[in-house]
Formats: C-alpha cells, sequence, structure tokens
C-alpha cells in the first residue's frame, strides 16, 4: 500500500517539477475551459478470486480544464462510471459457473495533464468517488442471467482512487486517450475473523481501462 501512495507522490512532484520550470514566454492567463469525455470501460476487482478485465462498463461526463501554462494543466470532472468484475465459463475446463459484480460510481478526478510533445499528452492525479450501487448477479446460483441484486458485499460508500493515462490530441478541442485507474484503500472493510476460503479482504480493489475522448468547449488562449 505505502509503494502505491508513494508512486503517487512521485508522479505529482514530476509534474510539479515540469510546471515550476516553464518560462515567462509560455505563462497565459489563467483559461478555464469546459468539456465533456466519454468512452469504455472495461475493468477487474482485485481480490475477487478471478482474473480478467471482463466486466465492460460505460464512462462519461463532464471536465473542465484550468491553464497557466500552455504545456501544463489540472483537469477536474464529474464522471459517471460502471466498475465491478465478471467471471466467465471455461469449457475447456469443465467450468460452467458465471457470476458479476457491478459497482456504479460517480468519480470526481483531480489530475495534471502535461503536453509532453506534439499531439500527446500525459497525466496523473486522485480520483475520489462516490458509490451508486452495488449489484451481483448468478453469485448463489453459479450462473449470470442478468438479473442484478443488492450486493451482499460491504461495500463502501465511497472510493478513492490513482489515476494515469496517455493521451493524443485531436485538433485544439479533441484528445484520444488511454486511462488506468486503481482504487488505493480497499473498496470493502477488512473481514475481523477472515477464514481461510474468504474470497475478498482488504486488499479488494476497483482496476479500470477506460478509452474515450474528450472534447473542450471554446477556443484556447494561445
Amino acid at each position: 500500500m505505502m509503494g502505491k501512495w508513494l508512486l503517487v507522490l512521485l508522479a505529482w512532484l514530476s509534474l510539479a517539477t515540469v510546471a515550476f520550470s516553464q518560462n515567462s514566454e509560455e505563462e497565459l492567463a489563467w483559461e478555464f475551459r469546459g468539456g465533456f469525455t466519454g468512452g469504455f470501460s472495461a475493468s477487474q476487482v482485485r481480490g475477487d478470486g478471478i482474473d480478467g478485465f471482463n466486466k465492460l462498463g460505460l464512462y462519461g461526463g463532464l471536465i473542465v480544464d484550468v491553464r497557466k501554462y500552455t504545456n501544463v494543466g489540472l483537469q477536474l470532472g464529474l464522471l459517471y462510471h460502471d466498475k465491478g468484475s465478471r467471471k466467465v465459463a471455461n469449457p475447456k475446463t469443465g467450468d460452467y459457473t458465471t457470476w458479476a459484480y457491478k459497482f456504479t460510481y460517480i468519480d470526481i478526478p483531480i489530475v495534471a495533464v502535461v503536453d509532453i510533445k506534439e499531439g500527446y499528452t500525459v497525466g496523473t492525479g486522485l480520483q475520489p468517488g462516490v458509490l451508486l450501487s452495488a449489484q451481483e448477479d448468478g453469485l448463489l446460483s453459479g450462473a449470470a442471467t442478468g438479473d442484478w441484486t443488492e450486493s451482499t458485499l460491504p461495500i463502501r460508500s465511497w472510493e478513492l482512487s490513482w489515476v494515469v493515462w496517455v493521451g493524443m490530441r485531436a485538433g485544439d478541442a479533441g484528445e484520444w486517450f488511454l486511462r488506468h485507474s486503481q482504487s488505493l484503500p480497499g473498496i470493502v472493510p477488512k473481514p475481523d475473523n477472515p477464514g481461510p476460503n474468504a474470497r475478498w479482504d482488504d486488499r479488494m480493489q476497483n482496476i479500470t481501462l477506460q478509452v474515450g475522448y474528450t472534447r473542450l468547449l471554446g477556443s484556447a488562449d494561445r
């Protein structure tokens, strides 16, 4: 856990170093641009006993891009995000069981973005989230049917994630991106007496990959 926090801290320090190294010719008046972002998310839950980004969902919402320098900015967002995990059948091994978790959040990313070269960006930051719903399908029967019910897991009402992405500019206002997020604290409390067959623990974490597009409105003051 401490290693993840150290990585986040180092990433923020690196971006801060870039920001303060800008010369005055690149400095702008404060610029605020609103916009929207959206795409698809593939997710898994670390600690649920299965692997693979098999749970697909939607990702999107509104963002604000704040800039004082031409190639360093801060983005704030309010984003809907489907997370969770899905176990798929493996007939080759005689395993026909399927089940899934679906955790829906409103994420609030606070991230720094840097234009590293012409047309490309990188970014990192923290992402608090508020849980809207936690559902499961097929855990008792071993067969997912699409009939979602409230999850029996004590999922926390909040989440804090680390976010990192790379992007490719599409003109002055658009950007295609590949984004990764991972919970820092676990999304469930640690069990008081986890047995040897426990399917989840204090390291149960949402892990996601998103592919999507961001569009800023208005013109840049460049």
